[in-house]
C-alpha cells in the first residue's frame, strides 16, 4: 500500500507522525509531499522542522491507494488556500482513493467538495459550515473518506486506515506491537 501524507507549515507534529509512524510499522510506503516549493523545511504548529518533502505539484495521486490531511489550525489553514491541495484531494476521491482527514483537516476536504452525502468527525467547532454530516465519534468511516476528532485519536486514525486498507489482522499486529502486548 502506498499514502501520501500532504503537509503545509503548522501542522500537527502528532496527528501527521503518529498516523505516518503507525502505517509504516504495517508496511506501507508512506510518501510526505509539502505545498510550499519556494522553503526547504516543513515547520510543524510545535516548531519542529522537518526535511526531505517531495513537491505536491510533482505528484501523480493515481498511484496512491490513499491521501491523508493532518490537522493543526495554522497547517489547515495553509492547505485551505493551496490550489495544489484541493485539486488533489478531489482527484484522490474521483479516483475512488481513500481520502482521510484528521483534526481540522476535514475542512479541506469540505472544501475540495468531498464530504457532501458523508459522515465525518473532527476537531470539534471545526464543523460549523461544512458539507456533510458531522458525528463526533473518535473515528469516523464513511465509503472511502477516514475522519478522526483530534490528535487524541491519531492512533486509532492509523490503525483504522491499516484495517481498511489491508487487514484487521495487520491493524492488530500493529496494535499490539505499540501497545506493548506483542510478544518477542
Amino acid at each position: 500500500m502506498k499514502v501520501l501524507i500532504v503537509y503545509a507549515n503548522g501542522f500537527e507534529d502528532v496527528e501527521a507522525l503518529a498516523t505516518r509512524d503507525v502505517l509504516v510499522r504495517a508496511g506501507f510506503e508512506v510518501y510526505d509531499a509539502k505545498i510550499n516549493d519556494d522553503e526547504q523545511l516543513v515547520i510543524s504548529s510545535h516548531k519542529v522542522a522537518l526535511s526531505g518533502f517531495k513537491s505536491l505539484k510533482n505528484i501523480n495521486i493515481s498511484e496512491f491507494d490513499a491521501l491523508i490531511i493532518p490537522g493543526g489550525s495554522r497547517g489547515v489553514n495553509n492547505l485551505l488556500i493551496s490550489n495544489e491541495t484541493i485539486e488533489i484531494v478531489k482527484k484522490a476521491y474521483n479516483l475512488n482513493k481513500y481520502v482521510c482527514a484528521i483534526c481540522a483537516g476535514p475542512m479541506v476536504l469540505s472544501k475540495a467538495g468531498v464530504l457532501a452525502n458523508h459522515t465525518y468527525t473532527c476537531y470539534p467547532g471545526c464543523e460549523k459550515g461544512l458539507l456533510g454530516t458531522y458525528t463526533g465519534n473518535e473515528v469516523e468511516v464513511s465509503d472511502k473518506i477516514i475522519t478522526a476528532r483530534s490528535m487524541l485519536y491519531s492512533i486509532p486514525f492509523g490503525l483504522k486506515i491499516i484495517e481498511l486498507l489491508l487487514d484487521k489482522e495487520t491493524s492488530d499486529r500493529v496494535y499490539s506491537q505499540i501497545a506493548g502486548l506483542a510478544k518477542k
